[in-house]
């Protein structure tokens, strides 16, 4: 052992170990074996009849014993036997926040009326033929025999073609993108039930758009 060594145990020793520490330490320990005697003592005679405040009385009296002698060990040591929740708390507060995906989710809803069927049918046939969608289980296209199909195969062609459908008018339309609260759980594309997966998720709207 180095004289450096001798030095720093020296110095801890002076700062720890001391005759008024110990002294300290001692009532603290006498106090709390008295205070948990005495609470075991209460919680055994409890029959669940009574008040719950005097339950919280009886662990808050031995609750702050407690802290008075980790307290007074570390007085004495230099170390702490009981990590308690405000030293939990404080090392929490201390860890740098996890780092988190930018996501916007952006909802949209138009309702439509159709005025001219035969003129959506036909664009929604001409759609499906230059854009043919997957073959069902008999090898054959679905055919363009309803509104919503049409509507259907124009919008897989050019996307969201709300304002440019031939023989339908537009009866309102919004759009709104939000930022998500977290923690986000993302969109299900495969899910079930699909309508249930449109609604937005709980955050704030950073901006909308309406059309009526």
């Amino acid at each position: 052992m180095t004289e450096v060594d001798n030095q720093e145990l020296t110095t801890a020793g002076e700062q720890f170990f001391s005759e008024e520490s110990r002294k300290a330490l001692a009532e603290a320990s006498r106090l709390l074996a008295e205070r948990l005697q005495a609470h075991t003592e209460a919680l055994l005679a409890m029959t669940g009849d009574e008040e719950q405040a005097g339950l919280y009385e009886q662990n808050a009296a031995l609750e702050e014993l407690v802290e008075g002698w980790n307290d007074a060990v570390f007085e004495h040591t230099g170390t702490a036997p009981l990590l308690l929740d405000d030293e939990l708390e404080d090392e929490e507060d201390e860890e740098e926040p996890e780092e988190q995906d930018q996501v916007i989710s952006v909802v949209s809803r138009f309702d439509l009326r159709v005025v001219d069927l035969d003129a959506l049918l036909e664009a929604g046939r001409t759609a499906q033929e230059r854009h043919p969608a997957e073959l069902d289980e008999s090898g054959e296209r679905e055919p363009v025999e309803s509104a919503e199909q049409a509507i259907y195969e124009i919008s897989r062609e050019v996307g969201e073609a709300w304002f440019e459908l031939p023989g339908v008018d537009l009866v309102a339309g919004a759009r709104a993108y939000v930022v998500p609260e977290y923690p986000f759980e993302p969109l299900e594309a495969d899910a079930e039930d699909v309508l249930t997966e449109l609604s937005a998720p709980n955050g704030a709207i950073t901006h909308a758009e309406t059309w009526a």
